[in-house]
């Protein structure tokens, strides 16, 4: 890899694999994504698109294509719902784990500059002040 470009997709990817591997690495400062990034990467990928199709199908059988009397049917859609939330999950993890959510790209000083406001706002009680619980009170304890 030559420092300041992005990764080319791995040749294991199908066409619309690569695909989105490129809407990563084309978005993504050139530095984001070391070689020890690229399987899960890929496997982001993957998911997406599997992601996608478990979609489409669904949407092809809300389209009428479902005989919402046919017990057999209703299990294949089951089926392809769960598929389709387990690809979600999937891909939620990854992109967590690689740092591509908005979440992970909020600078932490600002999200330090906002509580900091935040507590600012609220009037600090000194430990001495605090009122303790009497022992004889506590949940559990016996009357």
């Amino acid at each position: 890899m030559i420092p300041g470009t992005t990764p080319e997709p791995l040749e294991e990817l199908a066409a619309e694999e690569r695909t989105e591997w490129a809407k990563f690495t084309g978005r993504m400062p050139a530095d984001w994504f070391p070689p020890e990034t690229w399987p899960m990467l890929a496997q982001l990928c993957r998911h997406i698109c599997q992601a996608r199709w478990f979609g489409h199908t669904l949407q092809e059988v809300r389209a009428g294509l479902l005989n919402p009397t046919d017990d057999d049917q209703l299990d294949r859609v089951e089926r392809l719902i769960r598929c389709h939330d387990r690809e979600g999950k999937a891909v939620v993890a990854l992109m967590v784990k690689l740092r591509i959510t908005s979440q992970q790209r909020i600078a932490d000083d600002g999200v330090a500059r906002r509580a900091r406001a935040e507590a600012s706002q609220q009037p600090e009680v000194p430990p001495w002040m605090t009122p303790r619980a009497d022992p004889d009170e506590r949940p559990g304890r016996a009357q």
